[in-house]
């Protein structure tokens, strides 16, 4: 039987789902059941203590997704608000980022807020919904992106605009960058921009070789109820997250050079991850500048 579920078409059959798949299912419902209302209930009416319910909820989901995450490197320790630019794979990594990268709302497009439970779980998240194609709304968009930079939160944003099949990273357009001018500016010119590296390597204790990668990346008109069918029977994930040098953008210069340098970082992590050279330890590879040079030099230093 074929639905509609926020604009996607889903086939809610049971063909295809295996004990392993079910009782994973009943687990998320229960462990939601527990911890979202009490979740509505701190976005609705205690804002400033939203994330660590948020971020146990996604960690939580993890652990019964079987997803194991490695971390490399760390984020900045940063008092003020930090962008995190990181590629996209799948909706699987708002559950691996959404619990690791503390106090941080993510960047969609203003479609995502109509995906029915997928949207309503977005807003739990507390997350920023923008319409590039409307200009009429973004002085509303630039005033909701520097009141939550004031507040002392940070973003993450995913500058390919789209998912990818998690072999590769598109290009960065340097038009999303536009959130890190308006935020940077909401932050008196104090905010870091972290490029990240999200990378999906293993299933089942065997590399996720390429003829495996749908079973994680969600591409196309790939419908969402089948994509989480077959990844709810797999029975255990790895994933990588690298966090690379941050800069700022006065360092940049312009949000097209912040773009590029993000980019750059981020497919170098991809390119590790595939090699399997974040298990056996990079031969090069440092999250800090030089004394005297900073981050975006250095990796100018090596194009």
């Amino acid at each position: 039987m074929a639905e509609e579920y926020g604009g996607l078409r889903s086939n809610l059959s049971g063909e295809g789902w295996t004990i392993l798949g079910i009782a994973r299912t009943s687990l998320v419902v229960v462990a939601s059941i527990f911890i979202l209302p009490v979740q509505y209930f701190l976005v609705r009416f205690v804002p400033k203590a939203w994330w660590p319910l948020a971020g146990l909820w996604h960690r939580t989901m993890c652990r019964i997704l079987g997803i194991e995450i490695q971390i490399v490197g760390a984020p900045r320790d940063h008092k003020g608000p930090v962008l995190y630019a990181c590629n996209h794979i799948s909706w699987l990594d708002i559950v691996v980022l959404g619990g690791h990268l503390e106090n941080a709302s993510f960047i969609a497009k203003s479609e995502v807020a109509g995906w029915g439970l997928l949207g309503s779980l977005c807003k739990l998240h507390k997350t920023i919904f923008v319409n590039r194609e409307r200009r009429s709304e973004s002085a509303r968009q630039r005033d909701a992106l520097s009141e939550r930079v004031r507040e002392g939160h940070s973003l993450i944003l995913f500058p390919e605009g789209t998912s990818t099949d998690g072999m590769r990273v598109s290009q960065f357009k340097s038009a999303l960058f536009s959130v890190a001018e308006r935020a940077d500016e909401a932050s008196d010119h104090h905010l870091l921009i972290q490029p990240v590296t999200l990378a999906y390597t293993g299933v089942n204790g065997m590399p996720l070789i390429r003829s495996q990668k749908p079973v994680v990346a969600w591409l196309g008109d790939v419908e969402l109820f089948g994509h989480l069918r077959q990844l709810m029977g797999r029975a255990r994930l790895e994933a990588v997250i690298e966090f690379h040098a941050p800069v700022t953008l006065a360092e940049a210069g312009s949000r097209k050079a912040l773009a590029s340098y993000c980019e750059r970082e981020v497919r170098r992590g991809l390119e590790r991850a595939h090699r399997a050279e974040l298990k056996m330890g990079p031969q090069t590879h440092a999250l800090s500048a030089p004394e005297g040079e900073t981050p975006f030099d250095q990796s100018l230093g090596t194009i």
